[in-house]
C-alpha cells in the first residue's frame, strides 16, 4: 500500500531540487541516485495531488504549490539540523526510554511524523505514549509518569508553550433524525444519546455540554467516531477526524443554532528540571516545529 505521508527524505529531495534547479545536481548534493530523487518527488506529487515542478529547458522550476511549500520545508530542515546539533551535545548521557502523554484530540499523522523524526536523531531511545483526555495528561505529568505532555489543561508551574487549536464539530450519522433537522436548540439534543469521551485523569472534568441524560461514554475519539457512524448517538469530534466522513456524507454536522463548533486549545509542557535533557528538548522542538504543517 502506498504511503500517504510525506517523509523527511522526500522533503530533503524537494528542497535540494528546488535549490539546485535539477534532479541531477540534487542527487550529487545528497549523494543519491537521480532515479531516487525523481521517485521521491513523484511520490510527493502523488500524495499532494499536484505537481511541484515544471521542466523549462534543463531546469526544474517550482510550480505555485512548490513555491508556497519551499519556505516551510526549509524552516523544517533548519529546525531538524538544530535539533541534531543539540542532541550531539548529550550523546554520552542518553536515556533508554521516554514517556510522553498526548491528548486524544491530537491528529495521529502529526504524532507519527514527530516520532519518525525523533527516531532519526535517537534511534535507540524507546518511546511510550499515553493517549489521554481532559485532566489525564496533567495527572501523569504531575506524578512524574511522563516527561512531556500535550493537553488543554496542564499545571502552571512548568515550561509551557501553545501548540495548536483543534476545532470540534457537533456531528451525527447521516441516518440519524438529527441529520435533517434545522435550527436545532441544545435543549432539543436532550432527546438523543450523547457520545462523550471520559476524563482519563482523576479530576472528572467534562468536555462541555452534558445536557442529555442518555450518554454513551468512551475513552477515545476513534471509538466515539465509530459509534456516531453506527448511529449510536451524536457528539463533538475533532474536525480533522470528522472531515473525511463529512465529505463522504456518512456524517452530518448538527444544525445547532449555538455551539455547533468549539475550539480546544492544546498546550505542550515539561517540568523545568528536565529542560537539560536532549531527548525531551528534541521532542519539544519537533512538536513545536511541525505544528503548522498539514499532514492530512
Amino acid at each position: 500500500m502506498m504511503s500517504t505521508r510525506i517523509t523527511l527524505e522526500m522533503w530533503r529531495a524537494f528542497i535540494s531540487v528546488a535549490e539546485k534547479g535539477s534532479s541531477v545536481k540534487a542527487a550529487q548534493t545528497l549523494n543519491k541516485s537521480q532515479s531516487a530523487i525523481c521517485h521521491s518527488i513523484k511520490k510527493m506529487e502523488s500524495i499532494l495531488g499536484n505537481a511541484l515542478f515544471t521542466i523549462e529547458g534543463r531546469r526544474s522550476v517550482l510550480t505555485e504549490l512548490g513555491c508556497s511549500l519551499l519556505p516551510k520545508a526549509q524552516r523544517l530542515q533548519n529546525n531538524a539540523l538544530q535539533i541534531e546539533m543539540l542532541a550531539s551535545k548529550y550523546q554520552g548521557h542518553l536515556i533508554n526510554e521516554l514517556n510522553i502523554a498526548v491528548d486524544v484530540l491530537l491528529p495521529h499523522p502529526f504524532i507519527c511524523e514527530v516520532i519518525d523524526r525523533f527516531n532519526l536523531v535517537f534511534p535507540n531511545v524507546s518511546l511510550r505514549i499515553y493517549e489521554t483526555s481532559l485532566s489525564g495528561a496533567s495527572a501523569l505529568l504531575s506524578t512524574g509518569t511522563v516527561s512531556l505532555a500535550i493537553a488543554s489543561n496542564l499545571p502552571k508551574n512548568i515550561i509551557l508553550e501553545s501548540l495548536m487549536e483543534v476545532e470540534m464539530l457537533c456531528v451525527c450519522s447521516s441516518e440519524s433524525p438529527l441529520a435533517t433537522q434545522i435550527n436545532v436548540e441544545q435543549e432539543d439534543l436532550k432527546a438523543y444519546r450523547h457520545l462523550i469521551i471520559r476524563d482519563s485523569g482523576n479530576q472528572d472534568f467534562d468536555s462541555g455540554w452534558l445536557g442529555s441524560h442518555n450518554r454513551l461514554t468512551v475513552s477515545s475519539t476513534l471509538m466515539a467516531k465509530h459509534s456516531i457512524l453506527k448511529n449510536l448517538g451524536f457528539g463533538w469530534l475533532p474536525e480533522h477526524l470528522a472531515r473525511p466522513h463529512l465529505d463522504q456524507g456518512t456524517l452530518v454536522t448538527v444544525d445547532l443554532t449555538k455551539g455547533a463548533s468549539r475550539i480546544v486549545r492544546l498546550q505542550m509542557g515539561m517540568n523545568a528540571d528536565l529542560a537539560h535533557s536532549a531527548e525531551i528538548n528534541t521532542l519539544f522542538e519537533l512538536f513545536s516545529a511541525l505544528k503548522s504543517v498539514d499532514f492530512t
